[in-house]
């Protein structure tokens, strides 16, 4: 069982220096990122659309 571990721990060594790796790395991180900041702006824009439609409701009452 040590072995194995040990086999394991210098593959994962291995691939740590790979920029292959590096690169699927960072890509995933920009695609997290990007998903996260796409929703984020899905969020306000709802919350920006029910204001809007409340001054409207407003301005609507108000002429």
């Amino acid at each position: 069982m040590d072995h194995a571990w040990k086999k394991l721990n210098a593959t994962l060594y291995n691939l740590s220096h790979d920029y292959l790796l590096i690169t699927i790395a960072g890509v995933l991180f920009f695609l997290i990122q990007a998903y996260i900041g796409y929703r984020t702006y899905q969020h306000y824009n709802r919350k920006l659309d029910k204001l809007e439609k409340k001054l409207d409701e407003i301005r609507s009452r108000l002429k």
